[in-house]
């Protein structure tokens, strides 16, 4: 749904401001910091605009996501073996899904204690929670690093090259998976799923240092980057990993009801022509008999079967039925200003090293 140009103008100088402002604060004295924070607070800022401009919510967001991909692979990865940088790897969102049960015993310690800030790193998993209350499962196509890698080798190939829009049953894995790992973690007091299933395991965090162990981790590791964020979603130009294995698209999934946002197909305008769920990248659209079609709860907000239908069945919603509000623009400008923050922490670094200021 376009916007009047004037409306757009007002979206976006908000949103540069929200973001230079949080470029200012977290910058502290560092200038080239500060500049390169503005710079990136300023792209965040014009793919809004043009989100909002032209109506077309997957396609600038989908160059945010990819974006935020490349860069963050620069950071934890490539530096890293290149030596242009000491980055240590985040113990990730992913991890933090698969060690819930975990995180919640250390913080039991930790009130027990009386000094829960000896468990501070740990309560950086509640920052995921706030993002859930106010985004949703949009966090899996908006601020996550790891599914713009994903999402780039999705767009390879022109067509799919094997059509897979059902994947019947395999579409619950993932809970079911999470679950495992859920009580292995815990069982092991360990993170099991870095220590075995990760694809985007190219640092010696959580490797073992039995040679036996470490050479069939490292196959695991291989294997399932090639597998299910490369060649899978090359062929089928979907989202597998994130869709069928990633733990934190599951807990996501589940807790995703306690946002106000969801996509919602109103069945008075659907005409049942299916583009909506040929081009969803992550199953989340449910043939029921072909008389309709669903939105199911593994939906990641990414705006393509908004962008796709023919007649405008589809939109972002809030819990409101009547709502007069443009839910649509609220729930874009918020997975914006989220993304642009949490991009912001390693982004403008990441450009810094790339020109060789830093």
């Amino acid at each position: 749904m376009k916007k009047p140009f004037r409306y757009n103008v007002i979206l976006f100088v908000i949103l540069f401001a929200l973001l230079s402002i949080f470029s200012f604060v977290s910058a502290g004295h560092d200038r080239p910091i500060f500049y390169a924070k503005l710079i990136w607070s300023l792209v965040v800022s014009f793919l809004g605009f043009c989100i909002y401009r032209s109506g077309a919510i997957a396609k600038y967001r989908s160059i945010l996501f990819i974006l935020i991909a490349f860069f963050f692979f620069c950071e934890f990865k490539l530096f890293r073996f290149l030596s242009f940088a000491n980055a240590i790897p985040p113990y990730c969102h992913i991890a933090q899904a698969s060690t819930l049960l975990n995180f919640i015993y250390s913080q039991y310690l930790a009130v027990t204690s009386g000094d829960w800030r000896i468990w501070g790193a740990l309560t950086l998993g509640f920052l995921w929670l706030l993002i859930i209350f106010t985004i949703g499962r949009g966090i899996c196509s908006w601020v996550c690093f790891y599914g713009g890698l994903d999402e780039a080798f999705s767009k390879v190939a022109n067509k799919q090259l094997i059509k897979l829009n059902r994947p019947g049953p395999w579409r619950d894995f993932p809970i079911a998976f999470l679950i495992f790992l859920l009580i292995m973690s815990f069982l092991q007091g360990l993170p099991f799923f870095c220590n075995w299933f990760c694809p985007f395991k190219l640092t010696e965090a959580f490797w073992d240092s039995h040679p036996v162990v470490r050479a069939a981790q490292s196959v695991l590791f291989w294997s399932a980057l090639s597998v299910f964020v490369v060649i899978l979603p090359i062929i089928t130009k979907k989202r597998i990993f994130c869709s069928l294995i990633c733990p934190f698209g599951a807990l996501v999934s589940m807790c995703g009801n306690v946002s106000p946002y969801k996509v919602v197909i109103n069945e008075t305008k659907c005409i049942l022509c299916g583009k909506c769920q040929d081009v969803c990248p992550v199953f989340a659209i449910e043939d029921k008999n072909s008389k309709e079609y669903k939105i199911s709860l593994f939906c990641n907000i990414c705006g393509k079967c908004i962008d796709v239908c023919p007649v405008g069945a589809i939109d972002v919603l809030t819990k409101q039925a009547g709502s007069q509000i443009d839910t649509r623009s609220i729930f874009i400008f918020l997975s914006l200003l989220v993304t642009g923050v949490i991009s912001g922490s390693f982004v403008p670094r990441v450009f810094l090293q790339l020109i060789g200021i830093k």
